[in-house]
């Protein structure tokens, strides 16, 4: 398990690679299997598990918001959520397949009592604004789209720089206690020597969905001269602080 941890701190990082496949317990009984989730990508931050309840509800899947979700026990490969079996057997319909529009969203909050994320309740806030330039061509999200993207489909996508191709999506790393993404793990390949390297969400300048590529509003220099990370060691407050000087300037 890549599990990331800031010394000294109560929050824990850990890969969303690492949940894929994790049991979701209801009070009275297991759900499915987490297949998939999705994330906003513009407050960059986990707003469903996409679960799949297998036999269950004849391969039905289900949409569970991080609201129902109980601390998350990696050791046991679980995720308690406080709802019944037959809450979620009645739940609204979604064909999570396509696009989730907001009326659909709109509908599970009200039956569930989640809060509407999208309104600034919990589990919502304000990303950091960019103040670097969109790289060339750089296609944005079309004003209005929930900007819900599955991270199973992000990973893999090429990863453009200002100035040339840096690598590709490898995994993201997220707090377990706000289910924030603190950080994408990029996957230099050979332009690094395989080096793996952080880059915080709010670099991402856009998103070509149909073209499979994430374009960042940084230069190849400036992700060559990176501090280097190192899956095998804990992430320390020191490291993100670095991190973010780096390429920020600031603390």
């Amino acid at each position: 398990m890549s599990s990331y941890t800031f010394e000294g701190a109560s929050e824990m990082l850990q890969s969303i690679n690492d949940l894929h496949g994790f049991a979701i317990h209801a009070e009275d009984g297991e759900i499915g299997t987490l297949e998939d989730l999705y994330f906003d990508d513009r407050h960059w931050t986990i707003r469903y598990l996409i679960v799949s309840t297998g036999n269950w509800l004849a391969g039905r899947r289900v949409l569970i918001s991080p609201a129902s979700a109980e601390s998350i026990d990696w050791s046991g490969h679980t995720i308690p959520v406080n709802l019944t079996c037959d809450q979620v057997r009645n739940s609204p319909d979604v064909l999570t397949k396509k696009p989730v529009s907001r009326q659909h969203e709109a509908e599970l909050s009200a039956y569930y009592g989640w809060p509407s994320y999208w309104t600034a309740g919990p589990f919502a806030f304000e990303p950091s604004p960019l103040t670097l330039p969109v790289p060339a061509g750089t296609r944005l999200a079309v004003k209005g789209d929930p900007h819900l993207r599955s991270a199973r489909e992000v990973k893999g996508y090429h990863i453009g720089a200002l100035d040339g191709p840096i690598g590709h999506v490898s995994d993201f790393v997220f707090d377990d206690a706000t289910w924030e993404i603190t950080f994408m793990i990029v996957d230099a390949g050979s332009w690094l020597h395989e080096r793996l390297v952080l880059l915080k969400p709010r670099r991402v300048a856009g998103i070509a969905w149909d073209e499979r590529t994430v374009a960042v509003n940084l230069s190849r220099e400036k992700v060559r001269t990176s501090p280097p990370f190192t899956p095998a060691f804990p992430i320390s407050s020191e490291y993100a602080d670095e991190l973010t000087k780096h390429y920020d300037g600031t603390s």
